[in-house]
């Protein structure tokens, strides 16, 4: 079989997206699967040291630019090199000359239009309508997106497959000084309540802003609130909340930062704390626990199904219930030690050669087909 990947958001900062590309392509290499890759990647030299050392995977460079991307260059590849099997993430090429496996992280953009810019929910429900159409197979992240999906697209021809994810390796505790003096350097204030995600409203950061103001009203202080993470789409609506509160002295936002710099933010936090209104998967939640950080999350969607009984679990709509839980937390280094405990075990259910092993399972079934 000759499976062919598209990899373009390796590079992009596209955060969950890309780390699911990244760390699925890596897993794989490792299984020494009888097939024949073709990575095809907007930024190739990610790839090429590990297909370069191993047979049967190569990669090729493709545009970032979805329209040229899918409507040309995928199609020709899948011609060229008589491709078998095309994955893709969220749509596929009208007209893709082989079967198709479309990884659907969510469907957010359904019951949330409002998260998203005009743009991006033409190409959502566009890409995702047109490709579920074309009946081809289908694999998610959770049990909550795979509902999802049945419900927003009703009876589909498609078979759709879950394969959860994983925390990077490379998220473990890291509690060496050194760290303590780079997170000082970044303009950070120990200690402090970390937050991990691009700076979107599905985020619900505002609300966590809001708590974090709670938390000082009520003397519990001098914890800062550091929120990491790319700008997006009405980020200054969080700028706009802070000035309203008087928090520009107790609010950090470092921006995107790279793994390394991560994993000593979640090493070092006194809580992590994840109110999201909506996620496919969640999957700071894991890296956060790997690392050691007590979780504070919310108690819908997927997120359960990642976090387990190891987090404390919120109605993230609950402003006042966020702030009582994050304090919770900060109050009781018994309860603190308990989590770190149980965030170790949950995240340890979790790895990317699982999540490989189950993707290799569906390119199996779906090479089976007639």
């Amino acid at each position: 079989m000759r499976i062919l990947i598209d990899a373009h958001m390796a590079g992009e900062r596209e955060s969950g997206n890309e780390r699911y590309i990244v760390n699925l392509v890596a897993a794989l290499q490792g299984l020494a699967l009888p097939a024949d890759f073709i990575i095809a990647a907007s930024h190739p030299e990610l790839f090429i040291e590990s297909c370069r050392s191993r047979p049967g995977w190569r990669v090729v460079k493709v545009s970032a630019s979805a329209w040229h991307r899918l409507g040309f260059e995928l199609p020709c590849l899948v011609r060229r090199e008589q491709v078998d099997l095309l994955h893709v993430t969220y749509a596929a090429p009208l007209w893709p000359g082989c079967k198709v496996l479309t990884t659907i992280h969510d469907v957010s953009f359904r019951p949330h239009p409002e998260w998203f810019s005009l743009r991006d929910r033409l190409v959502l429900r566009f890409g995702v309508g047109l490709t579920l159409a074309a009946g081809g197979d289908v694999v998610t992240i959770s049990e909550h997106s795979r509902e999802e999906i049945r419900r927003y697209y009703g009876t589909l021809r498609n078979s759709i497959h879950v394969a959860h994810l994983a925390g990077d390796s490379c998220f473990s505790p890291s509690t060496d000084e050194l760290g303590k003096e780079l997170i000082v350097r970044l303009g950070i204030r120990l200690p402090y309540i970390l937050a991990v995600g691009n700076l979107q409203p599905r985020k619900n950061l505002k609300r966590l802003i809001q708590a974090t103001a709670q938390l000082k009203e009520r003397g519990i202080d001098p914890f800062q609130l550091v929120i990491a993470g790319k700008a997006q789409w009405r980020e200054s609506d969080l700028s706009d909340e802070i000035k309203r509160l008087g928090l520009e002295r107790d609010v950090c936002f470092p921006g995107y930062v790279p793994d390394e710099v991560l994993k000593l933010l979640y090493s070092h936090a006194a809580v992590f704390v994840y109110p999201s209104l909506y996620e496919g998967f969640g999957l700071p939640v894991l890296e956060a626990m790997a690392c050691g950080a007590p979780v504070v999350t919310s108690s819908c969607t997927a997120i359960p199904e990642v976090s387990g009984a190891a987090a404390l679990l919120v109605d993230p709509c609950d402003t006042g219930a966020l702030s009582v839980a994050i304090e919770q937390v900060l109050m009781d280094p018994a309860l603190q030690g308990r989590m770190r405990a149980d965030g170790f075990c949950q995240a340890a259910r979790f790895s990317w050669h699982k999540t490989a092993l189950d993707t290799w399972k569906v390119y199996q079934q779906i090479g089976e087909k007639t």
